[in-house]
């Protein structure tokens, strides 16, 4: 009971600064992606490539920074030139990690490089596509009228209220999840993936469906989005599909290297990593989406 206090606890205060920092502009959503960014990779690359190895883990972290500023930088008019100066940054960090390993005596000197990319693919990626999501070219109004076109021609604005949208359906699915996992999977009847994460059912997914479309039928309800009903639901499961598979990775990860938390930064939930495995298959699913309902109806 205590633990689930906790928890609860550290929720409200991690959803109350993640949706004030998405509405508060493009500097406290910077702030934001940025800190998610360094705290997952760092916890990757400790579950990956062990305590040492320090140089190799700020290399890949520095990669993952310019990897999300140059898909940043590059959605603004006047900042493009400076993008461009990160993606040429990017190649030169991703080429120090084959180089240094040249002067190294491993056995096996591309599991380092490997890990290594692995986080910037994993992490840094999913993330980058954020800005995808939160930069249009249409004009600030008091509501989105649907879901954004990867239009990139200026001037763009930031608008955050898409992405919390995002993030809202896909808490409510893993509340909806634990909700009707704890009430009909506890028998362990059927289980979803019992050779990596024992405790998840498939009544947990069906329930996390449920609120996910339950919340994004709300969400169309205030007005906020004015897509149509079906289509939101349509993001809505694959925020859920994507979202269980990122859970089910994230688990697989930290099975195969003997830990149960990827960190404890989040009373009660473990890591950053922990809290958002699940965005990380989830958001570039929709932007996926959206960027093929965009080419079928142009």
């Amino acid at each position: 009971m205590k633990n689930l206090r906790i928890r609860t606890v550290s929720s409200l205060v991690f959803v109350a600064i993640v949706a004030g920092c998405l509405l508060g502009g493009e500097i406290p959503y910077t702030c934001l992606m940025l800190f998610l960014l360094i705290s997952m990779l760092y916890e990757f690359y400790a579950l990956t490539l062990g305590k040492k190895q320090w140089l190799q883990k700020t290399i890949g972290i520095l990669a993952g920074v310019c990897l999300w500023g140059a898909a940043f930088l590059l959605t603004e008019q006047y900042t493009r030139t400076v993008g461009l100066a990160f993606l040429f940054l990017l190649f030169l960090l991703w080429a120090t990690l084959f180089i240094r390993q040249l002067y190294k005596k491993r056995d096996k000197p591309f599991e380092a490089i490997a890990y290594t990319l692995l986080g910037n693919i994993y992490i840094a990626l999913p993330l980058a596509m954020t800005n995808l999501l939160v930069f249009t070219g249409q004009p600030s109004t008091g509501r989105i009228a649907a879901f954004p076109t990867f239009d990139f021609q200026p001037p763009l604005e930031y608008d955050g209220r898409l992405l919390l949208g995002l993030f809202i359906i896909l808490w409510s699915a893993d509340v909806g999840a634990y909700v009707f996992g704890s009430l009909f999977g506890q028998h362990g009847r059927h289980r979803l993936f019992p050779s990596i994460s024992p405790k998840k059912t498939w009544e947990g997914v069906a329930g996390g469906l449920f609120t996910a479309i339950l919340a994004g039928g709300i969400l169309c309800l205030t007005g906020l989005f004015t897509c149509r009903m079906g289509y939101m639901s349509a993001i809505a499961a694959l925020l859920v599909i994507f979202g269980a598979f990122g859970d089910l990775i994230e688990s697989m990860l930290k099975r195969s290297a003997g830990v149960k938390d990827s960190g404890r930064l989040m009373p009660g939930h473990g890591g950053v990593l922990d809290r958002f495995d699940g965005a990380l298959l989830a958001f570039p699913a929709v932007c996926t989406a959206i960027f093929i309902t965009d080419l079928c109806l142009t």
